[in-house]
């Protein structure tokens, strides 16, 4: 993925790729520290773009997803 996206992205960015990695496994595939992807899926959580299932579970959120892009479309159409 490259250093052209924030941690933030490249997390958020794997998770969609594969959406059963949690928190220790995205440690182990970013090779970053846990604590920081820890913060990471809780910003996401905190966006909307994730939802908490339990521990160290998560998931998608498409509505949170749809919203914030259909937000950026119609901001982009604005100019």
């Amino acid at each position: 993925m490259g250093d052209k996206y924030t941690l933030k992205e490249r997390i958020f960015r794997a998770f969609l790729e594969d959406p059963t990695l949690g928190p220790s496994e995205m440690t182990e595939l970013l090779g970053v520290k846990y604590n920081s992807v820890k913060a990471v899926y809780a910003k996401l959580c905190d966006e909307g773009f994730l939802r908490r299932e339990g521990r160290g579970n998560y998931a998608a959120n498409v509505t949170g997803i749809l919203l914030h892009l259909m937000d950026r479309v119609e901001a982009l159409e604005k100019g």
